[in-house]
């Protein structure tokens, strides 16, 4: 009778493949999650492309005008279109009415692009509404489902933010109007006055509404700021400080997550007042004035630089006057 020589693997022999296989999935994975990072990152891209282009559908059609920040007033700040000083929804005031009209940026951009989904970027994933709205570091407001069923939520704090100044808060802004009905209104948010439409920023596709530091939740649960303006600190003493805030202390909550090293912001002094901008540590996707769009770093994006066209000093990629 003919005798069996198949022989079996040795616990060796085992263990040696076993190693080989850990050593090419701790080769591998994190080149499948990089992919993966990337095809969002694509995605987001996309979609802000598309919103610029929607936006620039619109002006075509409101004699190339884009829409105001709070363009249907601003009882933050004391200035609604019809008179009084309560208008909803407005930038980070949802208001409660399940009836409130479709009404900011994104808002009166959205019958151009039907489609909510664009207004999130994959990246950072879509917002927790019920947790967000409601929450004393977002908002007081308490949450209404017909209001998130709406859009209404999204437009005070879209994802997809706007330039702020190429709206009412932007150089060429008039507040002279309020008060006695007639509003506010933005000479920068006509295409005829941006001098590098190429150049100049339109849209990002990535904000958010806090650094997620101190308790809050913002960038977890994917809260956006719906405006954006460029970041101001030490290298950039020499602009404009068009948010208000000290110097190295906020950005100007662009939010830098693509390949980002941190998705929260960082303190780089024990007193809390110099701000480590670690949720800027990576990229954001940009659409510019003239509907195209690409990915860039905060360092590139939020420059300080001297117009030698202007002789002034100011943000390249944001104003549009130079």
């Amino acid at each position: 009778m003919a005798r069996n020589t198949r022989r079996a693997f040795t616990l060796i022999e085992l263990l040696v493949v076993i190693a080989i296989i850990a050593i090419l999935a701790a080769i591998l994975f994190p080149v499948f999650a990089q992919a993966r990072a990337s095809a969002r990152q694509t995605s987001c891209l996309s979609n802000v492309k598309q919103y610029a282009l929607g936006t620039l559908m619109y002006s075509e059609d409101y004699d190339e005008q884009i829409p105001l920040t709070d363009n249907n007033g601003s009882s933050l700040y004391g200035c609604c279109a019809g008179g009084g000083t309560t208008c909803y929804p407005d930038w980070g005031t949802p208001g409660t009415d399940p009836n409130e009209p479709d009404a900011m940026f994104t808002g009166v951009i959205f019958p151009y692009v039907k489609n909510h989904d664009i207004q999130y970027c994959p990246e950072i994933g879509k917002t927790n509404w019920p947790s967000a709205i409601g929450n004393p570091y977002i908002t007081s407001f308490p949450y209404v489902p017909q209001l998130d069923q709406r859009g209404i939520y999204q437009g005070c704090f879209s994802q997809m933010a706007v330039n702020m100044l190429l709206t009412e808060f932007g150089p060429g802004g008039d507040w002279s109007g309020c008060g006695n009905g007639t509003g506010f209104k933005s000479n920068d948010a006509a295409q005829s006055s941006w001098a590098r439409p190429a150049e100049l920023i339109l849209l990002t596709a990535d904000s958010t509404w806090g650094e997620g530091v101190n308790g809050d939740p913002s960038p977890e649960l994917g809260v956006g700021n719906m405006a954006v303006w460029p970041a101001y600190d030490n290298n950039s003493a020499n602009c404009t400080n068009w948010g208000g805030y000290p110097i190295n202390y906020y950005p100007g909550w662009t939010y830098y997550v693509h390949k980002a090293t941190q998705r929260v912001g960082l303190f780089n002094n024990p007193a809390n007042t110099e701000f480590d901008l670690g949720i800027n540590s990576g990229f954001a996707n940009i659409a510019f004035c003239d509907g195209h769009a690409k990915a860039m770093r905060f360092n590139s994006l939020e420059q300080c630089a001297y117009s030698t066209t202007g002789a002034v000093w100011t943000y390249p990629y944001w104003d549009p006057r130079y």
